[in-house]
């Protein structure tokens, strides 16, 4: 039923009512725009579906009359579009539509695949044999009823009623027959006569035609047979979005182009979580050349359309594209990624170089640092700035990163964080500045040597030795080994500088080791037996007859870690 007969409907029914239209309409929206995996497509239908309850206080039986550019519900309008070549009324009424009717329960199931079917009939091509009536009349709705119209020529409309639908539709075999029977009937033909088989005049006996087994060549076949596959395989979501750019471009009324980027701005961050990266700097390339080409984009609207390069590049977009990227069942190929990592601007530098730091997959990190690269390679102030003064989580791969480019003019910088910084960022200064070569940076590497850290000290020295030594290593090497104070370091680390100076310093290292290895007199305190150890594999280092005649002496030493370390110096003498 509806609303009693004579009484205008309130306005409370009539909102209930509008708020289901304009859901119906988003709803047809969300499901030609999203997969059913998606969160928003999921939640526009359970909005749906919730619109229809305050409806059923109001009727128990919805009839809405369509018409080209409304809706009506007795005989109130509760549905409107501006545009009438787009929009749920005219979609309905251009294929012949008149009158739709809805009964409690449509909400659980049919009308979902009411909105996929009007969807399917957008997408036709106007040569298509099939239209809208005939997707309603396949998918047999229960709850759903529709009166629509057919032009039987002369601009003369027959109004048929969907209840009706099962008298046309052939049965088994069978229905074909009784159709052409109850027309012959309804003329008063008697049965058995020409009429009454199905022969009578105005209707049509397929055996009276020849059939034409081989009407298509097979160039048609195969035309045919690629453009049905090329539909099959069409992606419905980037033609969707490519609609909505051609009208942004095209359509010059301020209204709807401030509507399709609206639509935009909530495609972008959907199209990264689905990981539709392609899709994105697809749209971000477009959107520049419409800025740039589209007649008459006021100075907001401009704006409005440059103003996504910028929304990619915030942290909030770049997280999400990082969730997308650790997402792998949504994964996309590494060359789609580069595509829209390209796009990002220098304010993302921070957030991409945070998560650079975290990732661990080979693939993942090689496509991010190429696109990295390219970023702070045209934007060298920025990485600057960010070594300067960035977030703690970005800056060592930003110091590997300034390594990596060969930025020079980062040198000083990179310095500051080897005095200051905590381990890591001590350590991957080092690095950086090894890797950088300056005559400032190999100084600042020695100054690494006295570092608390002991991965520091190594890094360092591992850098130095790598390079062939510098100029004040093997000062600082000397003033480490033979200042009278020994260090507490391990035993490890205490052979590789001992080995470092016996390389270094050659021939003269020989008496300088040699003192430490010696007895002492009584008032002289004798150094560990792990300095010694060590002196002696700084001896192996030099390789010479006098260094080895001190290290043999050593191989009766009561001490039992001189004598191994001298029986090993002894096994590993180069030859």
């Amino acid at each position: 039923m509806t609303a009693r007969p004579g009484v205008p409907p309130t306005a409370t029914d009539v909102r209930a009512v509008e708020e289901l239209l304009r859901m119906l309409a988003k709803g047809q929206r969300a499901l030609q725009m999203y997969l059913p995996n998606n969160p928003v497509y999921q939640r526009t239908l359970q909005q749906v579906t919730e619109s229809f309850a305050p409806v059923w206080d109001a009727t128990g039986r919805l009839v809405l009359e369509i018409q080209e550019e409304q809706i009506t519900w007795e005989e109130t309008a509760v549905f409107r579009q501006t545009n009438k070549a787009e929009g749920l009324a005219w979609e309905l009424y251009k294929d012949g539509l008149r009158r739709l009717t809805f009964v409690p329960g449509v909400e659980t199931e049919e009308i979902v695949r009411f909105l996929r079917v009007v969807n399917q009939a957008r997408m036709l091509p106007t040569d298509a044999t099939d239209d809208l009536l005939t997707l309603l009349w396949e998918q047999e709705f229960v709850l759903i009823s529709y009166t629509f119209v057919e032009v039987l020529g002369d601009g003369i409309e027959f109004i048929q009623d969907s209840s009706a639908r099962d008298l046309h539709a052939p049965d088994s075999g069978r229905g074909g027959i009784d159709a052409r029977q109850e027309v012959a009937a309804g003329r008063g033909a008697p049965a058995g006569s020409a009429d009454a088989r199905g022969g009578g005049y105005g209707v049509v006996d397929l055996d009276e035609f020849d059939a034409t087994p081989y009407f298509l060549d097979e160039a048609e076949i195969r035309l045919i047979r690629s453009e049905l596959d090329e539909e099959y395989h069409r992606d419905i979501r980037q033609a969707a979005i490519d609609a909505l750019l051609d009208v942004l471009e095209s359509q010059r009324e301020p209204a709807v182009r401030r509507e399709a980027i609206a639509l935009l701005e909530e495609i972008l961050p959907m199209q990264l979580a689905v990981g539709g990266f392609r899709a994105v700097a697809r749209i971000l390339r477009e959107l520049r050349l419409i800025a740039a080409r589209a007649p008459g984009l006021d100075e907001e609207l401009h704006l409005a359309v440059l103003s996504f390069e910028d929304q990619l590049s915030t942290p909030e977009f770049v997280e999400q594209l990082f969730r997308a990227l650790a997402d792998h069942s949504a994964r996309a190929t590494d060359e789609d990624v580069g595509e829209v990592l390209r796009e990002l601007k220098a304010t993302a530098l921070p957030v991409v170089l945070a998560h650079l730091g975290r990732i661990v997959d080979p693939t993942a990190r090689r496509v991010l640092e190429s696109s990295v690269d390219a970023l702070a390679r045209n934007h060298p102030d920025a990485l600057a700035a960010l070594i300067g003064s960035g977030p703690e989580d970005a800056l060592v791969p930003a110091i590997a990163l300034a390594a990596r480019l060969g930025l020079a003019q980062l040198v000083p910088v990179i310095i500051d964080h080897l005095r200051t910084g905590d381990e890591p960022l001590r350590l991957a200064a080092v690095r950086a500045l090894g890797e950088l070569g300056t005559s400032t940076a190999v100084t600042a590497i020695e100054t690494a040597l006295d570092d608390p850290e002991r991965a520091v000290r190594q890094g360092a020295l591992t850098l130095l030795i790598a390079r062939g030594g510098s100029g004040g290593l093997l000062h600082r090497l000397e003033a480490m080994l033979f200042a009278g104070t020994e260090r507490a370091w391990e035993r490890s680390e205490r052979r590789a500088i001992f080995e470092a100076y016996g390389a270094m310093a050659g021939a003269p290292a020989v008496p300088k080791l040699k003192e430490l290895l010696e007895p002492r007199g009584v008032f002289r305190r004798r150094v560990s037996a792990d300095v010694r150890a060590s002196a002696l594999f700084g001896l192996a280092k030099v390789g010479n007859l006098a260094a080895r005649s001190v290290v043999e002496q050593c191989t009766t030493d009561k001490e039992p870690v001189v004598r191994s370390a001298a029986n090993t110096a002894l096994r590993e003498w180069p030859a």
